[in-house]
This record gives C-alpha cells, sequence and structure tokens, in this order.
C-alpha cells in the first residue's frame, strides 16, 4: 500500500520543528510527505522553506505555495497530485509517537472494509520553556454522532464504533473517498475550514465504509481552543465557519427518514443554536444565510449526486 503524507501550513512554523522530528523517528518512513503553504507571511514562509529543506535530507517531499486557499482547498490540492492508496492528513500541531504510521498504516492494510482510520490522539501543551509537555488527557478518539446529529470528539477509549475521525489527523483509503464523492475530490473547498472531517465521514458511512480507531497509535495535538457546544473559545470567523458548514452538512446528507427518526432531537438543538446567535451574534446568522443561499444550488448538486451514489453502490 503506498502511502502518502499531506500537510497544509499556515503561519504556523513554531510548531513545524516537533512534528518533523517524531517524523524522523517513525519506524515505517515508506511515504512521500506533500506540503502546501496556504497565504502564510513571507517570513513564516522563508522558515517552512528552511525546515522543509532539511527534512529533504532524509525523506521524500514535495513542497508548494499558494493563496490561502484554507484547509479544505490546501489539502484537497495536494490530494489531486498524487495517486496514493492511502492519504495521512496531518495538522502543523502533531506529534507522532514513533509507531504510529506502521500502526495505523498495517490496521487499514488488514481490513478492507475500513475507509477511514486514527490512533488515539491525546493533548499536548506548551510548557513554561515554550517547549511542548505531553498529557494523557485524551483529544480524539473517533468522532461520534448525538440523535441531533451534532458531531464531537470521542474523548474516552471505547469499543464502540466511530461515527468517524478528526480531521487533526484522520488517515484515508483513497478507493473509499473517489467512491464516495461527488466530483472526486477529497474535500468541499467551498467549507473551506471546519466541519469537513464530518461531511467526509457522512459520506463515508452512507458507502458501507467502516471507521476504525486503534488504541496502539498514538500521537499528540495542541488546541488553541477547548471544544465547547458553541466554540465560546474560537474567533468568531472560526465559529462561524462552523456553524455554517455544519448547516451545510444538514442539508447536504439528511434524508426524510433522518428527519422522521431524529427531528424531535434536531430541531430543538438547531433551534437552541438559532437563539443563541440571535442574541449574542446575529452577524454569523446573517453570513450564514446569506452564504446558503449564495451556495443553495451547489449543495442541491451536491446532495442530488451523493444519493446517487448511495443508490449505485
Amino acid at each position: 500500500m503506498e502511502v502518502a503524507l499531506q500537510l497544509v501550513t499556515h503561519n504556523s512554523s513554531k510548531y513545524l520543528p516537533f512534528l518533523f522530528d517524531s517524523l524522523r523517528l517513525q519506524t515505517d518512513v515508506d511515504w512521500r510527505l506533500w506540503i502546501i503553504d496556504c497565504g502564510s507571511s513571507e517570513a513564516e514562509r522563508v522558515r517552512t522553506r528552511e525546515l522543509t529543506e532539511t527534512l529533504r535530507r532524509d525523506f521524500a517531499v514535495e513542497y508548494f505555495e499558494d493563496e490561502n486557499i484554507g484547509f479544505d482547498g490546501g489539502h484537497d490540492l495536494l490530494f489531486q497530485k498524487h495517486s496514493a492508496d492511502a492519504v495521512l492528513l496531518m495538522n502543523p500541531d502533531i506529534i507522532f509517537t514513533p509507531n504510529y504510521i506502521a500502526t495505523v498504516r498495517n490496521a487499514l492494510e488488514q481490513n478492507a472494509d475500513v475507509g477511514a482510520i486514527t490512533g488515539l490522539i491525546y493533548r499536548w501543551e506548551w510548557d513554561e520553556g515554550g517547549k511542548p509537555r505531553l498529557t494523557q488527557k485524551i483529544d480524539s478518539f473517533g468522532m461520534a454522532r448525538s440523535r441531533s446529529h451534532k458531531v464531537f470528539d470521542r474523548t474516552e477509549i471505547t469499543a464502540h464504533p466511530a461515527f468517524g475521525v478528526s480531521g487533526c489527523l484522520p488517515m484515508y483509503r483513497r478507493s473509499a473517498i473517489e467512491e464516495n464523492s461527488s466530483d472526486g475530490h477529497l474535500f468541499d473547498q467551498a467549507y473551506f475550514m471546519y466541519k469537513e472531517d464530518v461531511d467526509v465521514a457522512y459520506r463515508l458511512s452512507r458507502g458501507g465504509w467502516n471507521t476504525l480507531c486503534v488504541s496502539e497509535a498514538i500521537a499528540y495535538h495542541h488546541r488553541d481552543f477547548r471544544a465547547s457546544i458553541l466554540h465560546r473559545g474560537a474567533s468568531v470567523r472560526s465559529r462561524h465557519l462552523s456553524y455554517r458548514n455544519h448547516w451545510w452538512n444538514l442539508i447536504t446528507h439528511l434524508e426524510f427518514q433522518d428527519w422522521l427518526r431524529d427531528g424531535w432531537a434536531i430541531i430543538p438543538f438547531e433551534f437552541a443554536k438559532f437563539g443563541f446567535f440571535l442574541l449574542t451574534r446575529p452577524s454569523i446568522l446573517l453570513r450564514t444565510l446569506c452564504e446558503t443561499h449564495k451556495q443553495w444550488q451547489h449543495l442541491m448538486k451536491r446532495r442530488s449526486a451523493l444519493k446517487t451514489l448511495t443508490k449505485s453502490l
């Protein structure tokens, strides 16, 4: 199985020495790394180039630069540049343990029905000296979905099947992605960032692919804000994109039977969020409504295409 690693950077060079050092320690080095810098400042790009050149001494690395096309646009562009059987998407703020790539690769190879896989991801924090401090607080062990169709990271080890895998460190099987895409792309670039992992989870679930979480594969992730029902610790822009893309996932993926079965949970949950933003951040609602109206035809076209794919399976 050919594996590609993908990394999208945006003013994130401070994380790269720790990520790259953990890559150098991997027991499995049979992969090619694809990096794209999306709209960083010139100083950041210079530093990213320097660090990338040092990594090229040990590994096959492809490096590109573009405007800020977002997490989704960057990863999708890289996905189109190679034909690897499996792709591991990395956030810059990831630190691997040495057997991570070997373990998830082996698990994906051994389970032909799995379309998405991840390990056990703990959090790391900055210590007083500006170095990573690894914790035992679980950041994600796959994603779960409630009856209200709120999708969230699981923060405990469980044997229950996951709904999907977090976008901070997913490995996807290319054939699963391409079979369940309306246009052959990894992500819908209109999302820009946030909830694209949820979109993929819906797509793979509808296509009959399983999700696997492997506790023996351990990595660490740094979060700039703490997850909450309304992401209060995030910027207004981040909260807007998260809320808007959640809407788009509901519009794209929910069928009549979903509303019939789960409407009692979905409707009150959505009204509560709508009311909160109406009182506290009406600009988020206005932008979400305007952008949803602008993208309506795109969403309907995508919904129809994905529904056709599901019926053909």
